[in-house]
């Protein structure tokens, strides 16, 4: 059964993923077991390159006026510098999660990249608890301290630390941070940044600039031989080394190879984008927080070209400005959140804003300035991110709500989740509902957690039955062929849409006779969400229908048939035309609060907002049996204020 399962996904894979990504991806492999790639990132000539590089580079953008960057940021500053003293102290918020210890250095042989690409060497754990800290996101913190507060001594030297710490633990091409072009990339962009900040003090050594004009170049050099890798993927991996590539190209113009990274990397970009774009908006990845990498990405790009006077198609821009209005879309305007959809690895490639990590609102403002010429938001301490890539206020502001899958009433907000795929899928989560009040994700998205980990945690949460919709006879809505991998996808389409309601529907669940509509409708006092489950067959075939609700850990009572819940006081109700009793289930962190059936709990009950971190929160789990052509469920969400 194994064999024929692994020869059902070789034949599939190709077909669904599209056979240039499968070419892409055979040429990567082909590459790593030949030693081709070892051959072409070898143990550089270091004193060539030194010898080769700029003694000046380009400025890759206008440093900001330090008055409008301290007016702007206000009250946040104490915030700001409190992050950055930590640093200097040795704590850092990995995936924008909790302060915690961190080093550049790490326990592993320091073999060739490709060696562990091969399984020829191997790192104890999640290899991104290794890549997160090497990403460099605390030369961003440090420089914008040193920037706002002019403390020469503290943030630099704290920076040329670590920096010499990375350099340290992290020879060329050896090395578990080594292994991913991108991981090279965003380097690329942490070191730009901080060369370009901490070169305004004379007390900058020579010695640092040198080493980070070395390192940049030597991260740019490990790009291009993989770069089938990143194009298989079709996904925010090329786009990063398009800007990686972009970036180096720019910022050592006159070493000899910069001139064809900065070509290629705005070729590879621009491709990449109107690929990975589509027409409404939304972004190849299906999920909101790779959408915001997208974005930044794009924006520190079209910054750095237009401080050099280049610019990129009207095509671009316009795709650009598709993807921006999406994301707006779906972004709550009390807390600057968004819902937590699709892969969330907590990646925050250009942090800077001082707000916590799922506040979207300062990549949208700077985007919906740069790409739709308005503002998103009313000022606030969100626009840093704006002043540092010299983006202008607007004078128009940005109003448009409509979308076909977003609902808004007194009581707040909600979305209906309803896509047709043309990549593969991050999560099996069609139909999945949110539901927002006051600020506040009442009904939520489980999110990521862990992409590695012992069993059950690997990547576990991107699964139909911790999603808001229903899970017929414990079957996902695709099939799982590998830990970031569905085949046979399901697509779902609106079937009508008004403001007060939208109704979409599922076909072919996991290849069975079964389609699944549902209605999201605003209602006097909340909102109604109405599940019809059609079996195709003439026959009466019996199916186990498994609702799931994801709620915060907030406070309830259960009286009668109602689940009453505390701040913010509101009901939740269920009922079915189903021939037997249905079973109603209340799992809290894995463990069962009320009710019994034979599910398991251990993946109930968990709400990941960033990678690596997992909070207890509530799973209803509303249980029909039913042999009936059509099973309806209803779910009723009444609010008390």
């Amino acid at each position: 059964m194994a064999n024929s399962n692994k020869l059902r996904t070789l034949l599939k894979a190709p077909v669904e993923l599209g056979w240039k990504s499968t070419w892409q991806y055979a040429l990567y492999q082909s590459g790593l077991r030949s030693g081709y790639f070892r051959l072409r990132t070898p143990a550089p000539a270091l004193e060539k390159i030194q010898s080769q590089l700029p003694s000046s580079p380009r400025a890759i953008f206008a440093l900001p006026d330090k008055q409008t960057l301290q007016n702007i940021l206000g009250e946040t500053i104490p915030a700001l510098l409190q992050e950055a003293d930590a640093v200097t102290e040795g704590k850092f918020r990995l995936f924008e999660g909790p302060l915690t210890n961190f080093t550049l250095a790490h326990q592993t042989p320091l073999l060739h990249w490709s060696q562990f690409e091969r399984g020829k060497a191997s790192v104890d754990g999640d290899i991104k608890f290794i890549w997160e800290p090497a990403r460099a996101g605390w030369a961003f913190l440090l420089a914008r301290a040193f920037y706002i507060s002019g403390d020469d001594d503290r943030y630099a030297q704290s920076f040329i630390q670590l920096f010499d710490q990375y350099q340290q633990e992290n020879p060329p091409y050896r090395g578990p941070n080594w292994v991913s072009a991108q991981e090279a990339s965003l380097r690329i962009m942490a070191f730009c940044f901080a060369y370009q900040v901490f070169s305004t003090s004379e007390k900058f050594p020579d010695t640092t600039r040198c080493e980070l004009k070395l390192a940049i170049a030597l991260n740019a050099h490990r790009i291009s031989p993989t770069l089938c890798y990143a194009r298989s993927q079709r996904n925010n991996h090329l786009i990063s080394e398009a800007v990686g590539l972009y970036t180096a190209g720019k910022f050592l113009e006159g070493y000899p190879p910069a001139h064809g990274w900065e070509r290629s990397g705005k070729e590879i970009f621009q491709r990449a984008i109107l690929d990975q774009i589509d027409e409404d908006g939304t972004y190849i990845q299906h999920s909101t927080n790779y959408h915001r990498l997208m974005l930044d990405e794009a924006l520190w790009m079209v910054s750095i070209a237009n401080s050099s006077g280049d610019s990129f198609s009207q095509a671009v821009l316009q795709k650009l400005a598709l993807a921006t209005q999406h994301l707006y879309k779906m972004t709550d305007a009390n807390s600057g959140h968004v819902p937590n959809l699709g892969n969330q690895d907590g990646s925050n490639v250009l942090p800077l804003a001082t707000a916590d990590h799922l506040d979207y609102r300062a990549t949208i403002q700077a985007a919906s300035r740069q790409f739709l010429g308005k503002n998103a938001f009313e000022n606030g301490s969100w626009d840093e991110k704006s002043v540092w890539l010299n983006i202008s206020s607007q004078a128009e502001s940005h109003h448009d709500l409509e979308d076909p899958l977003l609902l808004h009433s007194p009581h707040g907000w909600a979305s209906l989740r309803a896509v047709t795929y043309h990549a593969r899928p991050a999560h099996a989560d069609q139909l999945h509902v949110e539901i927002w009040h006051k600020g506040q994700n009442l009904a939520l998205d489980a999110g990521t957690f862990l992409y590695n980990a012992p069993p059950p945690w690997q990547n576990a949460l991107r699964t139909t039955q911790v999603h808001n919709t229903i899970c017929i006879d414990r079957r996902d809505q695709m099939l799982a062929a590998g830990k970031f991998l569905w085949l046979d996808w399901a697509d779902a389409e609106i079937q009508r849409s008004t403001p007060a309601s939208v109704t979409a529907r599922l076909n072919g669940y996991a290849k069975t006779t079964v389609t699944h509509t549902r209605t999201l409708s605003s209602t006097q006092n909340g909102w109604k969400v109405m599940d019809e489950l059609q079996n195709q067959k003439s026959q009466a075939v019996e199916h186990e229908y498994v609702l799931h609700w994801l709620l915060p850990d907030l406070i309830f009572d259960i009286k009668g048939d109602q689940i009453q819940f505390h701040n913010p006081a509101f009901h939740l109700s269920f009922a079915t035309n189903g021939p037997e009793q249905p079973l109603l289930q209340i799992i809290r962190g894995g463990q069962v609060l009320h009710g019994k059936s034979d599910i398991k709990p251990f993946l109930f009950g968990w709400f990941s907002p960033t990678y690596a971190v997992k909070q207890e929160a509530l799973s209803i789990v509303y249980i029909v049996h039913s042999a009936l052509p059509l099973t309806t469920i209803s779910t009723s969400w009444e609010f008390l204020e």
